[in-house]
């Protein structure tokens, strides 16, 4: 299992990497990445417009310190030109969608290597049934693979049924637990990114997905980056609550002692374990919206 490498994932909003007025307003939002998108988002008419685009906006967006991923398509002959408009504009990510097999995330990071950008994190995006079925092996692809998420939207369509909590459940847990096991971070939520019109609705589905494992999501909309970014990172008191759970453990183990009470709850390495990671998330939150 490779070990995990943690980086700001809990807000990664995408825009049309073509219109520029999006990319100047992404840069003032509180997104920890933001996407530059040449696939769904772009008509076919405007893909090379898209590519020749983005050098420009991943350096404005790299001046105002955020981080810049692109969406590349998966089809040829769009893929390689794709790759290399996005090498040449540094971004910092990129993002794969549709993935079905191992086998499409290992081309991407070979032709990163024969680019000179050996080391260029990738995400991956579940989007159909055979995507889903083939989740571990995806995950445990290539060591330039950093997360795997959930498309839900594409993932729905293809299912025939609705982008709702009871149907994503299962397979939220499925993609999560593939990303657990190869030591990579589970993106995502088992709702709709479309789902912008009701924040309420959508900050409640984060958060419950935030329960199941998930360590951010994506977004469409700039009204979607505050409820993912408050979902994803532990609120004070429960970081509060952490700090006490490891110090008592700690004290306990200076005493000698294998386990210790604390408010009338036994306390042992697991739990303490869970406690660690929430103060290390809530630090590592502490400077969000910059480049990481």
């Amino acid at each position: 299992m490779r070990r995990m490498i943690y980086r700001a994932f809990r807000s990664l909003l995408y825009i049309p990497a073509h219109v520029e007025a999006f990319v100047a307003k992404a840069a003032k939002t509180e997104a920890d990445v933001v996407i530059l998108d040449l696939e769904d988002a772009v008509p076919p008419s405007q893909k090379e417009k898209a590519r020749q685009s983005l050098r420009g906006a991943a350096r404005y967006l790299h001046t105002c310190e955020k981080s810049v991923a692109v969406r590349v398509n998966n089809a040829d002959p769009l893929l390689e030109e794709d790759l290399k408009a996005a090498i040449d504009a540094g971004a910092d990510v990129l993002i794969l969608p549709k993935v079905e097999d191992p086998e499409f995330v290992k081309e991407v990071a070979d032709f990163g290597r024969s680019a000179g950008c050996g080391d260029l994190p990738l995400i991956a995006l579940i989007e159909n049934p055979k995507g889903l079925l083939n989740a571990p092996a995806i995950a445990a692809a290539h060591e330039n693979l950093v997360a795997l998420n959930l498309g839900t939207e594409d993932f729905c369509l293809e299912m025939g049924m609705e982008p709702e909590w009871d149907g994503l459940l299962f397979p939220s847990q499925q993609v999560v637990t593939a990303a657990r096991s190869a030591g990579i971070i589970p993106l995502g939520y088992a709702g709709s990114i479309a789902q912008y019109h009701d924040i309420g609705s959508f900050s409640e589905t984060a958060e419950r997905s935030a329960k199941l494992g998930f360590e951010g999501g994506f977004a469409i909309h700039p009204s979607q980056i505050n409820p993912l970014n408050s979902a994803f990172t532990p609120s004070d008191d429960a970081a509060t609550q952490a700090k006490r759970i490891v110090d008592a453990y700690e004290r306990s183990m200076s005493d000698g002692l294998g386990a210790v009470s604390l408010g009338n709850k036994m306390i042992d390495l697991p739990i303490v374990e869970k406690a660690r990671r929430v103060l290390q998330v809530k630090s590592r939150y502490s400077g969000h919206g910059k480049r990481h």
